[in-house]
């Protein structure tokens, strides 16, 4: 088993996105999410005001300061099943990830561990 200082189940603390064009807040949409990460697999699921928004599963990898995520199953549509790859930093039992794309911030995360594997 290969083991990783993201092992473990993750609670999603606040974040945003960039989504055509629009900064989404995740605390004003009321964006909830849990991921669980373990021997080289990552599996998260998401609600929005109580009811079910996403989930999604697959391989990550830790490449220096970058966590990649390559998910091969999910709710979303199939050109979404690709790589993600984000600027990540841990400070205790905090990780913030940061995703990039052409030098703008698409995506923040803070995520919180809730539970060590």
């Amino acid at each position: 088993m290969n083991s990783s200082p993201f092992d473990g189940a993750w609670q999603l603390i606040t974040g945003e996105c960039i989504d055509d064009g629009q900064v989404l807040n995740y605390d004003s949409l009321e964006i909830k999410s849990r991921k669980v990460i373990a021997d080289g697999h990552f599996t998260f699921i998401s609600y929005q005001k109580g009811a079910f928004w996403s989930a999604g599963s697959g391989r990550y990898r830790i490449d220096g300061e970058r966590y990649i995520e390559s998910p091969d199953m999910g709710t979303y549509p199939p050109a979404a099943l690709r790589e993600y790859v984000f600027q990540a930093r841990r400070v205790g039992d905090d990780w913030h990830n940061e995703r990039w794309e052409n030098g703008v911030r698409v995506e923040y995360e803070l995520w919180r561990r809730i539970h060590d594997l």
